[in-house]
């Protein structure tokens, strides 16, 4: 007897652990279910909570332990009327315990992955997910218990369309979660997604929708990163119209705004010669504009302080302000135009346009304490730039160049056809030993006056040079000239005439005032006149300086201004330039040394004449006035 009640008991402990592992495999696996009513639970969910109506599903499994979950494949999501909003990919939600309890499902947090989703605008601005905001706006107001806690998007695609701008974007590779537990709380939202080829790391936190619905501003700190920059926006935001839509910090970092305008197709004054960028300031959003009412921007690592505002018009953004720096440099925004006109670039025979620079406005107040454009060396500097639609303008109201000021315009308008440039410029007392060894060419010295007026049209930057016109005036005294010694040259051509260029190239030549103006015509300036005086010697300057082709065609005159020599007659030598601007060569005039040289003429079998029959190539400067 007392081993049957043993092996009853035995085997009803068997039993027991037998059918509690039967339930717990049972509860673990996933159940796959024909039945609609599953789907159909889940659809009234959905219709009730979100107005998004579940017409269609594949297979549908079920598993309750260790949490009670259920999924559908092979989805399809429409708006209440009908409109297709999401096809494709698995949905699954995670089941209420309590509800689940008492024969009710109830999805707490859902997730929708590969699947396709559309968001399509018509043109009166209609969307098949309005209902949706609508019905989430209802629930916010009734202060119900929260539908979906949770709902992430996981390997799916987003397909934007707006009819009544023909735009389209396609975003690839969602995955976020979005996380909102309470309907009167704050909503989160983390994940990454691929934005015209660009992975975006997506963080968004502190949102209060309900906030938002009733007109109350709302806390945000949106946060965007990938590979061409970071943004940060954090402050309050509001959806009313007679309130400020943002107020707050905006930070925005990159190492190439070229590259970020480009992806973004966002079309900005001066574009494609921005580089790497920064800024961070106190923002305010109001209408259709962003203010910055105290900015730190960064351009090239220069750093620069003021107040910005940017006004987003229909098709263009315009950017005003006033910006102050204690360095900049300005190089990478005038380098286009130097290369440009540089002869040996291939960039001088390109299609001149200034659409992709003109596609934003721009009207900004510039100061800097020092600045750099190219080789000069600015400070003071206190300018202007205005671009517009076709046209570009920088005007330099105030600026120190070695030890002067400096004054001037450059323009650029495109009409639709050839380019229009002018350039006026005035300098003065602008030390010319100092600009010339920044420019690599100090070959004189002397505080200077000058004046430029040129203008040109031309649909490359070649044509463009060649149509040059304006003038150039320079006045230099006192001064002199470095590298050449030319008192030395008149003495030696009266001594040993052969030699007398050897001194050309090396020692000074002070004089007391130099002068020279040039008539520009068809790229070409005339030499109208130029001269020197010293109180030992006089001289004079005729020829051509092609401003195209940046090459000097010119011959010089230099006299004694007191007689010389045995003869005690007034001593001339006459010399020419020829070459391009960065290198001019000095080529004596052979026929006068070899006439002024006995021995030269005897070799050659030359009569010999009188020295005194020595004649310039050109008037000497004292003769032709």
């Amino acid at each position: 007897m007392r081993k049957t009640t043993s092996f009853a008991k035995r085997a009803l402990a068997f039993a027991v652990v037998a059918a509690g592992l039967t339930g717990l495999v049972l509860a673990l696996a996933p159940w796959t279910v024909s039945s609609d009513a599953l789907r159909e639970a889940v659809a009234r969910q959905l219709e009730r909570e979100l107005a998004i109506a579940f017409p269609e599903a594949g297979r549908t499994t079920i598993a309750f332990l260790p949490t009670p979950r259920v999924k559908f494949e092979d989805v399809a999501l429409r708006s209440l009327d009908g409109t297709e909003i999401a096809r494709g990919g698995a949905l699954r939600g995670q089941l209420a315990w309590g509800p689940l309890l008492y024969g009710r499902i109830q999805i707490t947090d859902a997730s929708l992955s590969q699947s396709r989703l559309s968001i399509a605008i018509d043109e009166a601005g209609r969307s098949p997910w309005d209902a949706v905001v609508r019905s989430l706006k209802a629930r916010i107001a009734e202060g119900g218990e929260p539908a979906v806690e949770s709902f992430g998007l996981f390997g799916s695609t987003l397909v934007y369309t707006d009819a009544a701008t023909s735009r389209r974007e396609v975003v690839r590779n969602v995955d976020v979660t979005l996380s909102w537990p309470d309907p009167g709380g704050a909503a989160s939202l983390i994940g990454t997604a691929g934005i015209r080829g660009e992975l975006v790391q997506i963080s968004l936190s502190g949102l209060s929708p309900a906030a938002l619905a009733s007109g109350a501003r709302s806390p945000v700190d949106l946060r965007l990163s990938g590979r061409l920059g970071r943004l940060t926006v954090t402050g309050t935001i509001a959806t009313g119209r007679d309130s400020p839509w943002l107020t707050g910090r905006v930070a925005f970092e990159t190492r190439s705004a070229r590259d970020v305008l480009a992806w973004s197709g966002l079309r900005l004054p001066l574009g494609p010669l921005l580089g790497p960028v920064s800024l961070d300031g106190e923002a305010n959003g109001a209408g259709r504009t962003l203010s910055f009412n105290t900015l730190r921007l960064t351009l090239d690592g220069d750093r620069l302080d003021g107040a910005l505002a940017a006004r987003f018009q229909e098709e263009r953004i315009a950017i005003s302000g006033t910006l102050a720096a204690e360095t900049l440099d300005l190089t990478r925004y005038v380098a286009p135009v130097i290369e440009a006109t540089d002869p040996a670039s291939s960039l001088r025979y390109a299609p001149l346009t200034l659409s992709q620079h003109t596609a934003a406005d721009l009207d900004l107040r510039l100061s800097a304490t020092a600045a750099e454009i190219g080789a000069a060396r600015l400070s003071e500097l206190a300018m202007s730039v205005l671009v517009a639609k076709g046209r570009v303008e920088t005007s330099v109201s105030r600026a120190r160049l070695a030890g002067g000021e400096l004054r001037g315009r450059f323009a650029l308008a495109d009409k639709g056809g050839p380019v229009e440039m002018k350039l006026e410029v005035e300098g003065t007392q602008v030390d010319l030993a100092a600009l010339g060894r920044d420019f690599g060419a100090p070959w004189i010295a002397g505080r200077a006056v000058a004046e430029v007026a040129l203008a040109g049209v031309g649909d490359t930057s070649q044509t463009l040079a060649r149509d040059l016109a304006g003038f150039v005036d320079v006045a230099v005294g006192p001064g002199e000239f470095v590298g050449l010694d030319l008192a030395e040259a008149l003495r030696r051509f009266e001594r040993q005439p052969l030699t007398a260029t050897q001194t050309l190239r090396s020692g000074r030549t002070p004089f007391q005032e130099a002068s020279a103006r040039l008539l520009v015509e068809q790229g070409v300036g005339q030499i109208l006149s130029a001269s020197f005086e010293s109180s030992q010697l006089s001289g004079m300057l005729e020829g051509v300086i092609s401003l195209a082709e940046r090459t000097i065609g010119a011959k010089a005159a230099v006299e004694s201004v007191t007689p010389v020599g045995e003869g005690n007659l007034i001593s001339a030598l006459t010399f020419a330039f020829e070459g391009p601007l960065s290198d001019v060569t000095l080529v004596p005039d052979a026929k006068a040394l070899i006439q002024r040289s006995g021995a030269a003429r005897l070799l050659l079998g030359a009569p010999v004449e009188p020295a005194a029959a020595a004649t310039p190539a050109i008037e000497p400067a004292a003769q032709a006035q």
